[in-house]
């Protein structure tokens, strides 16, 4: 999504993140890749379990984790060490004011990623 923040911007949103590390770690990533919109921690994964994102080895290694991690490989990215709660699975959330979720994905898997050209067709809708 980061490549697409001013993208996000133009609509009038903004990209958040929330990680579940620590707010160290939060900003050590931060500095590495040149962040410039909000990084938050949850390190009780309290906003992860109120989001209803899914938590368990089972849930994070499934046949498609294989799948996800070479397409990551083969665009540049690499894992380095697990900072935070390796077992904990992501989502994306399009919150509106008055925290009306206007979208949402939970990610059914490690590597399970929101479409960026989903969450910016809802962000171009609330626009008009």
């Amino acid at each position: 999504m980061r490549d697409r923040v001013g993208e996000i911007r133009e609509a009038g949103a903004e990209l958040v993140v929330v990680g579940n590390g620590t707010p160290d770690h939060a900003a050590a990533f931060g500095e590495e890749e040149g962040i410039d919109f909000p990084l938050l921690v949850d390190p009780e994964l309290v906003a992860y379990r109120a989001a209803g994102l899914r938590r368990g080895m089972r849930d994070a290694i499934r046949a498609k984790t294989l799948g996800h991690a070479m397409r990551a490989f083969r665009k540049g990215f690499r894992q380095t060490s697990v900072k935070g709660d390796p077992w904990q699975l992501g989502g994306a959330f399009v919150i509106a004011p008055g925290s009306r979720i206007l979208w949402k994905h939970v990610s059914r898997e490690a590597g399970d990623h929101a479409d960026p050209d989903a969450i910016l067709q809802v962000l171009q809708r609330m626009e008009t």
